[in-house]
């Protein structure tokens, strides 16, 4: 799979001026710098032209494109993430899990969706904190999973990526403000960069693993006599 962060750059900036450095890819990732503040009800009035404009590009690339934004639905605001494949816009995910983070709540549950380069799972900021968020997203059968973060402060989210990845056998690729990287199902980096826009070829695989417990000892059920 031929991948492209978009590591600080607008989606309108790539379109206008940078639209031959991304080139033909099978995957295109934008961080939160992609789409910025969206908000529905201008979305709906026809205001604005966010969502449609991440959907033109992906069909003027022929790829699937993925990018953050903040999403403002009618006071309420979310972590988000918007995925368009091809011209077909899939749909918007939001963060499940907020860490100390007043203004922003949490949104819907996780999602895989189906695209024309295979199952994409994607989680977003703090849900890389919650390892069940990477398990269901693998036990849904996700090819690779993406997460979005804003500017990194310290190494956790690399270290939590490859943990991800390895623990739930699954590729994890990460975008975040100038840095972008990518772990295999063995927790290497494969992919790593700080460039505006990195691009690479990675290895979609999948690592199922059979896990047997053994047990020692009596066990008595325990009722009214014990």
């Amino acid at each position: 799979m031929d991948i492209c962060f978009v590591t600080d750059c607008s989606i309108n900036t790539i379109w206008q001026e940078k639209l031959g450095e991304v080139g033909k890819q099978d995957l295109v990732v934008f961080g939160f710098n992609g789409l910025g503040l969206v908000s529905y009800k201008k979305e709906l009035d026809g205001k604005t032209e966010y969502f449609q404009d991440l959907a033109k590009l992906s069909k003027q690339l022929s790829t699937v494109i993925i990018s953050g934004a903040d999403t403002d639905s009618y006071g309420e605001f979310h972590h988000s993430a918007v995925i368009a494949d091809k011209g077909k816009l899939l749909g918007v995910s939001d963060s499940v899990h907020t860490i100390d983070d007043a203004e922003f709540s949490s949104g819907g549950n996780y999602r895989v969706y189906e695209t024309s380069i295979g199952k994409i799972g994607i989680i977003i900021l703090d849900d890389l904190y919650f390892n069940q968020s990477i398990n269901v997203l693998s036990l849904c059968d996700a090819d690779i999973i993406v997460c979005l973060q804003k500017k990194l402060s310290s190494l956790m989210p690399q270290v939590l990526l490859r943990a991800g990845a390895f623990l739930n056998g699954v590729v994890m690729a990460l975008c975040a403000e100038n840095y972008a990287m990518v772990s295999n199902v063995r927790g290497d980096v494969v992919l790593s960069g700080t460039s505006n826009i990195v691009k690479g070829k990675i290895k979609l695989d999948k690592k199922y693993t059979l896990i047997t417990s053994k047990g020692r000892g009596v066990f008595r059920n325990i009722d009214s006599s014990y």
